[in-house]
């Protein structure tokens, strides 16, 4: 699926449950509206003949003054009774659909009272003529409800003309279509309750569902920038503990994994300087003075990369807790200290910032990078704001030619060295990029870098306010 359209778990959850209930709840109001059509279909053409012909003999027995009062109380079960006057439009049959058996048999029924029947016409239900094609298509699932439930339905309208003794024409009609419900009339309403039920319910439900595994996507981020991050907490639904405790071991794991691993290269890095030691007093002893100075200068640059890696791997294993912080009098101290050590470094202070950070190891990362941008553009102005209320940025701009844009992602790989033939230090050992990297990393910020139009060289550091 393309990342773009693709839809998180909570969304899936609401689309499953807003599909699954309403189609359940618009079936069980369809169960619902086909009982209240089962008076109408269920029974014989028979019986409907027999309710006809006692609705008859009642209004033969009766005076006419008293037909219209007594006309509402004998229609029941769908079958409705009209009184007609002889200019009614209805008061001749029209159409082709004489059914003559239920005609001879309402007569048989009513064969006393003096009534006569005029025609009986038997036709398919018309759902056209009211509704349209969603009518006719809820009429057919209801009907297949009320077979499934019953074995006699009947599914034809009945319609009789009869002719009273006192000269009144009344229509009797049996129809199913007044009789049946329509979902979208009676219905709308509580499809439309039900479902804004669900999306409520079952977002609150998602969202319950998947905080462990938001908490989970969280720990995974902050783990894959401090490997000292705290545990994720096990709690929750026994599959949420269950991968909570195995990333808790993975996390674990790697950091075992990695704290071993530098603290083998710390080890290897301060055993090393020993026989390093050694081996420059031997050079003292080499009587080629020219020879003499190369061996020592090839021994002091050894023994800066032992300590430059040294210190890298103790300050990556040794945790500094964080606190608050003053920035601008943290980035101004750096400024002071490095003017005082005869660098051109220009300050420019602004507001007082306060920040959560570990101050040593920020100290060292942006002294690395102002030493870096002295050491190579020959000054450096440093500038500190704070950038919409989310970040604070550190912005040093240098005169230099700065880093070629194809090296912006090399440079902090530990022992890059770009131009080899500058002079030894800590910049050139490879290291200074990669410690300022890994600490700025670890405070959730990021270095990056630009070639302004006015020329020279910016890194530009930020870190988040608030975390």
């Amino acid at each position: 699926m393309n990342p773009r359209f693709s839809i998180n778990l909570a969304g899936r959850i609401v689309f499953i449950l807003l599909i699954g209930l309403t189609f359940s709840h618009i079936l069980s109001i369809l169960v619902f509206t086909s009982e209240k059509l089962e008076p109408a279909v269920l029974g014989s053409e028979s019986e409907v003949v027999g309710r006809m012909a006692v609705v008859v003999r009642t209004l033969v027995s009766i005076p006419h003054e008293l037909h219209e009062p007594i006309v509402s109380a004998l229609e029941r079960n769908g079958l409705h009774v009209n009184i007609l006057a002889p200019s009614a439009p209805r008061w001749e049959p029209e159409g082709a659909s004489e059914d003559p058996s239920l005609h001879r048999h309402l007569e048989k029924k009513i064969e006393l009272t003096g009534a006569r029947v005029v025609a009986f016409h038997a036709n398919d239900s018309d759902w056209n003529h009211r509704h349209g094609w969603l009518h006719r298509v809820l009429f057919s699932l209801e009907m297949s409800i009320i077979r499934l439930m019953h074995e006699m339905v009947k599914e034809r309208e009945l319609r009789a003309w009869i002719d009273l003794p006192n000269g009144e024409r009344i229509l009797l009609e049996s129809l199913l279509t007044d009789n049946h419900v329509p979902l979208f009339r009676h219905a709308t309403l509580s499809v439309i309750i039900m479902t804004g039920a669900i999306i409520v319910f079952s977002l609150v439900i998602a969202r319950a569902m998947t905080r462990p595994l938001r908490r989970i996507v969280e720990a995974a981020d902050t783990v894959g920038q401090d490997l000292q991050a705290a545990p994720l907490p096990e709690t929750g639904p026994a599959e949420v503990v269950a991968v909570a405790r195995a990333f808790n071991r993975m996390n674990h794991r790697i950091r075992t994994f990695v704290e071993d691993r530098l603290g083998m290269i710390a080890a290897i890095s301060h055993d090393l300087r020993t026989p390093l030691t050694k081996l420059k007093l031997l050079a003292e002893y080499v009587g080629d003075e020219t020879t003499r100075k190369r061996m020592v200068g090839t021994l002091d640059e050894m023994e800066s990369m032992l300590a430059a890696t040294l210190s890298f791997a103790r300050d990556t294993v040794v945790t500094e807790p964080r606190q608050r912080v003053n920035l601008t009098s943290l980035v101004g101290a750096i400024c002071t200290d490095l003017v005082d050590a005869g660098q051109q470094v220009v300050f420019v202070e602004g507001d007082r910032l306060i920040g959560h950070c570990r101050p040593l190891a920020l100290k060292r990362a942006v002294t690395n990078l102002i030493d870096n941008a002295v050491q190579y553009g020959g000054a450096a102005q440093v500038t500190l704001f704070c950038e919409q209320q989310q970040r604070f940025v550190i912005l040093i701009h240098d005169p230099g030619p700065g880093i070629p844009v194809a090296q912006w992602d090399n440079v902090f790989k530990p022992f890059l060295r770009l131009e080899p033939a500058r002079e030894s230090g800590m910049g050139n050992v490879g290291l200074g990029l990669a410690i300022a990297a890994a600490i700025i990393r670890d405070h959730n910020g990021t270095i990056r870098f630009a070639h302004p139009e006015e020329g020279g060289f910016i890194t530009r550091v930020e870190l988040p306010v608030a975390e």
